[in-house]
C-alpha cells in the first residue's frame, strides 16, 4: 500500500506542479512538503487538509480506495488512517468514489490531539459524540460536548477541534459533499 507521502507526491507529480507551487499554495516551506512526501513528517489534519486542497483533491482520495461499489462495508474492511502528528485514528465507513454525495468517518482523538488548527471547506458537517469530551470551535465560538451530543455547521466557517482530556473521544463524523 502506497503510503500518504507518496500519494502526495504521486498526485503533485501527475498534475505537474513543482514542491514549491504546492507549498506557496499550503502556506509552508518547500522542504516542509518534501518531508512529509517522503514520510520523515507527520502533518496535522488541518496542514492535510491544505495540502489536499491545494492538489484539488480530499483527504480521504489521499488514501488508496477499494475502488469497489458495495453497499456494505464489513468492520474489517474498513480503512483506518492514522494521522499520529494529530493523535487522531480515522475509519473511513463508507467507500469513497467520484460519484458520492458525502463521507463518513468514525474519528478517535487520543488525549492532546485535534486538528492542529483551524480550517475551512465547501459543504457541511454533522458529528455525534459517541464517547469522551470533544471541544469544538466554530469561528469564535467553542463548545464543549459530551457523549451523546450532536453538532451540525456549514464548513465554509472557520473551524477546528480539540481532546484536552485524559479518555479517547469517539466521533462519527459526516461532510456533505465529501471534502475530508
Amino acid at each position: 500500500m502506497e503510503s500518504i507521502g507518496k500519494k502526495i507526491k504521486t498526485l503533485r507529480k501527475n498534475r505537474g506542479l513543482t514542491l514549491k507551487k504546492v507549498a506557496e499554495a499550503v502556506g509552508c516551506t518547500p522542504s516542509y512538503l518534501s518531508m512529509v512526501e517522503n514520510d520523515k513528517l507527520d502533518p496535522s489534519t488541518s496542514r492535510l487538509k491544505q495540502i489536499a486542497d491545494a492538489l484539488g483533491s480530499t483527504i480521504v482520495q489521499l488514501f488508496p480506495d477499494q475502488g469497489r461499489d458495495d453497499i456494505i462495508l464489513r468492520h474489517k474492511d474498513r480503512q483506518k488512517v492514522n494521522v499520529s502528528g494529530s493523535k487522531l485514528l480515522f475509519e473511513i465507513l463508507i467507500h469513497q468514489g467520484p460519484d458520492k454525495k458525502m463521507d463518513a468517518r468514525l474519528a478517535t482523538i487520543y488525549p492532546g490531539g485535534g486538528s492542529g488548527g483551524s480550517y475551512t471547506h465547501p459543504g457541511e458537517e454533522f458529528g455525534y459524540v459517541l464517547k469522551g469530551t470533544l471541544e469544538l470551535t466554530v469561528e469564535d465560538k467553542t463548545y464543549t460536548l459530551q457523549k451523546g451530543d450532536t453538532f451540525y455547521f456549514h464548513s465554509t466557517r472557520n473551524h477546528q477541534f480539540h481532546n484536552r482530556g485524559d479518555e479517547e473521544v469517539e466521533v462519527l463524523w459526516v461532510n456533505h459533499p465529501p471534502s475530508w
